[in-house]
Parts: structure tokens; C-alpha cells; sequence
């Protein structure tokens, strides 16, 4: 409960903050995270990541599928 509470909260208080914060600033940080993502080494992370995440859910679904088998 604590945790959702939390979330609450925060999604809330960023939403009053964003919402402060307007349409200039919206467009920096989105420019800025452009700009960060076109980064050589932050595609290979993500990558890396994406693959490692497609390996998991290849070896979870495979197990699931085993044990209802079963």
C-alpha cells in the first residue's frame, strides 16, 4: 500500500511540476533525450539490453510451456 501511495504521489507531483513547467521546457527535454539516444554507445547498451531482455523471455516462456506441459 505504501508503494502505490508513493506512486501516487509522485505521478501527481510530477504532473504539477510538468505542468508548471510548460511547452519550452517539455521540448528541451525531449530534445536533450534525442540527443542522448543518438549516442553510439547508448545504442549499444540498449541493444545489449534489448537483446538480454528477448533472451529471458525466450527461456521464461519456454519453462512456462514445460511445466504446463507437465
Amino acid at each position: 500500500m505504501r508503494f502505490r501511495l508513493g506512486l501516487l504521489i509522485g505521478l501527481a507531483v510530477g504532473y504539477v511540476l510538468g505542468a508548471k513547467a510548460g511547452k519550452e521546457r517539455y521540448d528541451q527535454i525531449v530534445n536533450t533525450f534525442k540527443r542522448l539516444t543518438d549516442v553510439d554507445s547508448v545504442q549499444k547498451a540498449t541493444d545489449k539490453v534489448k537483446k538480454t531482455v528477448g533472451e529471458g523471455m525466450t527461456n521464461a516462456s519456454e519453462a512456462i510451456r514445460n511445466t504446463v506441459k507437465t
